[in-house]
């Protein structure tokens, strides 16, 4: 489906899930999308859809909806082979005193707080999305023994490096601010002090490995 939000932008979306695969088949939509029409200023690609946003003076909707219309049933022939580059890997805490929902979702899940440690770092994770804020990266899919969904009432302030769940997604705060997501864990600071880096480290379509680290571990690269 085709839809046009603004007077020189066009939203297609895959009938696709919102998952890995989806996001697969996206990541190659955009690229076609680059090499069909002109003086795109910007592509956001995003869960099962994808963004485009041309400029006024060639920016023909009939063309850019047949362009686009092609571009999309050529990528829904087959799952694209993307160049996610070398993955992320990112180190977490899983303290209950750095993660304030994390023995409450123990209990729910009937696992003990080690053991979802190991359960939400035992997998890679692929970036489904960015948003929310500037370097959030929306992380799928997580395994569904541990899935929870948003606080009912979010916190007003949630330290930078919180590691969150929402239902089956996870992602890391990168900066202190208010949210909904349950805490569970918290990657040391200085991996996003960085503004640029932590915008430009996660790409729809790359992966995220976490790596569960001592308290000590945490405090020492916190410095």
């Amino acid at each position: 489906m085709i839809t046009f939000p603004g007077p020189v932008s066009a939203l297609v979306t895959l009938p696709v899930p919102a998952d890995r695969e989806g996001v697969a088949r996206v990541v190659g939509l955009e690229r076609l999308a680059r090499d069909a029409l002109r003086d795109l200023r910007a592509t956001i690609p995003a869960f099962n859809g994808l963004l485009v946003e041309g400029s006024p003076s060639t920016w023909d909707p009939e063309e850019v909806e047949a362009r686009l219309s092609a571009a999309a049933k050529e990528c829904m022939l087959g799952v694209p082979e993307i160049d996610t580059g070398d993955p992320v890997s990112l180190p977490v805490c899983y303290d209950p005193e750095l993660a304030p929902d994390l023995e409450e979702l123990s209990v729910g899940a009937g696992l003990s707080v080690a053991e979802v440690a190991s359960v939400h770092s035992g997998t890679p994770y692929t970036v489904l999305a960015t948003g929310f804020a500037p370097g959030f990266a929306y992380l799928g899919d997580l395994d569904a023994r541990i899935a929870m969904p948003r606080l009912a009432t979010p916190r007003r302030r949630v330290e930078a490096g919180s590691v969150g769940i929402a239902d089956r997604r996870t992602g890391i705060y990168p900066a202190a601010g208010p949210g909904g997501w349950r805490i569970v864990g918290r990657v040391p600071e200085p991996f996003f002090s960085d503004p640029t880096e932590r915008i430009s480290r996660f790409r729809p379509g790359g992966t995220v490995e976490f790596r569960a680290i001592s308290r000590d571990a945490y405090e020492a690269h916190c410095g």
